[in-house]
């Protein structure tokens, strides 16, 4: 026994020598590599949800893109030495998840077992903490504090990438240069557009941040300007329109006839859509009965005539909302005509108009817009009768202005909605909310406990291979002995 003992031991201490071996030159070979990791954590309102601050899903993939990657070699002043390709292709990004959810999700559920609650759950739950490394392999000779110091360049220049592409902006407003090549009723139709557009995204924002504020102001103010913004718009256009005040006042009139004939084309056909639409409406029988033949006898089925019926009725709605916002058009576009060719109808819509824009007016709550409300009015009704060149240019020049003031108006609200916005961002995004921690330098290490489990996992196997041979030879010995 002592003999077996020894010799057992003997063999089982050879393999264990021998696996440490292994072990060393594996993970001295395809072992753990030297990098240097960091965990980055979104702590804002909206993270949980997978939610920039604009209220878009964001991507922390985007850390490993060739921008990012880019001005962070640049701000580190490595441009020189390494290419966004090197990095990127050593740099690893995964979602860190707390035990319970990994719990969760990795738990054998029954499908009959399992709440529609805990689904819900499990599948909206997004990933808050993010665990960066950068690995080596681009420069085996890099140091320890170069290479913490430059995934640090990167997560901080990716944070700066993340408030630009995460946060509100207005960076893709007012595409058109040459405002003042267009006519006046265009000039004001583009303001408007632009107006309209800033005023829904504030909408947007209001909704998504409705309590923030800076100062005493926030996004509901901001859409406030812009209502003022659109009815000092309405109004201009409307003393414009009365006056048929334009650069080319022939090819205004030509606008007009074309628009009314293509509206006038469309009626025409749209009401032909709705007329055989009607006479179908009319004449469908809604409750429909089927009854099908089947080995000898008769099987009732219901149809879906109800469904189809009330298709058609939704569907008689839309055009004859479409009909009727043709016919306002039309009316506009003839208005337009009739105030510019000076006909007899022209009095009775210069009236109309007029009191349009008296009532928008009152909107703005501010006394000199009123006076300029009733100079316009006093301006539109000498007028309607007839303009002479010298009040046509009088009023042109009133209205070169007050575009330009309107134009002033929209620039000034534009920047302090950018500047409410770039205000918003940074409370949003900033160190704090987008915060870096754990920066740590991994190397591979004998003494670490990374090479004991590299040892564990090579000689253990071993050894347990050669005791399991040493007991087959033991009990095969003492089975020959026993025969003997």
């Amino acid at each position: 026994k002592i003999s077996w003992f020894k010799t057992t031991l003997t063999i089982l201490i050879i393999c264990g020598i021998a696996g440490t071996i292994l072990a060393a030159v594996l993970f001295k070979n395809v072992g753990d590599r030297t990098y240097a990791s960091a965990n980055i954590q979104f702590s804002f309102e909206s993270a949980g949800e997978g939610k920039a601050p604009n209220g878009y899903p964001f991507d922390v993939k985007r850390m490993t893109s060739d921008d990012v990657i880019t001005a962070a070699l640049e701000a580190a002043s490595l441009s020189d030495r390494y290419t966004a390709d090197q990095i990127g292709e050593n740099l690893s990004v995964n979602a860190v998840y707390p035990e319970d959810i990994v719990k969760k999700l990795t738990r054998y559920n029954s499908i009959l077992e399992a709440s529609d609650d805990q689904q819900a759950e499990l599948s909206e739950y997004r990933a808050t903490i993010y665990n960066v490394q950068l690995y080596n392999n681009f420069d085996t000779g890099i140091s320890s504090a170069e290479l913490t110091d430059f995934l640090k360049t990167l997560l901080e220049t990716y944070r700066i990438d993340f408030a630009r592409t995460g946060g509100p902006s207005l960076s893709r407003t007012d595409p058109i240069s040459n405002l003042y090549d267009y006519d006046y009723t265009q000039q004001l139709q583009l303001i408007s557009e632009a107006s309209k557009q800033q005023s829904a995204y504030a909408q947007e924002i209001a909704e998504h941040a409705p309590d923030f504020r800076q100062g005493r102001k926030g996004f509901d103010d901001v859409i406030a300007h812009y209502e003022y913004l659109d009815s000092d718009i309405d109004r201009l256009n409307a003393f414009i329109s009365l006056n048929a005040i334009s650069k080319d006042r022939d090819r205004l009139q030509n606008q007009y006839e074309m628009e009314l004939r293509s509206l006038n084309w469309e009626m025409e056909s749209t009401q032909k859509e709705l007329d055989r639409l009607e006479e179908l409406v009319n004449t469908y029988e809604k409750d429909g009965i089927i009854y099908v033949s089947t080995s000898g006898a008769l099987q009732k089925v219901s149809s879906n005539a109800s469904d189809t019926y009330d298709k058609l009725v939704t569907k008689h709605k839309e055009i004859t909302d479409r009909v009727t916002s043709i016919n306002a058009d039309i009316l506009k576009y003839q208005t337009l005509l009739d105030d510019m060719t000076g006909s007899e109808a022209s009095g009775e819509a210069a009236d109309t108009e007029k009191t349009v824009a008296a009532e928008k007016a009152g909107d703005t709550e501010k006394a000199a817009d009123v006076e300029e409300v009733t100079e316009e009015n006093v301006e539109a009704a000498s007028s309607v009768e007839g303009l002479t060149e010298e009040e046509l240019d009088q009023m042109t020049k009133l209205v070169i202005q007050r575009i330009q003031g309107l134009v002033e108006k929209k620039n000034s609200i534009t920047a302090d909605f950018k500047g409410m916005l770039n205000a918003y961002t940074q409370q949003e995004i900033n160190s704090q909310t987008v915060s870096i921690q754990g920066l740590k330098y991994h190397e591979p290490s004998f003494l670490s406990g990374a090479f004991i489990k590299q040892v564990i996992k090579t000689a253990g196997p071993i050894c347990v291979l050669a005791f399991i041979i040493c007991m087959v030879w033991l009990l095969l010995r003492r089975r020959k002995e026993e025969i003997q």
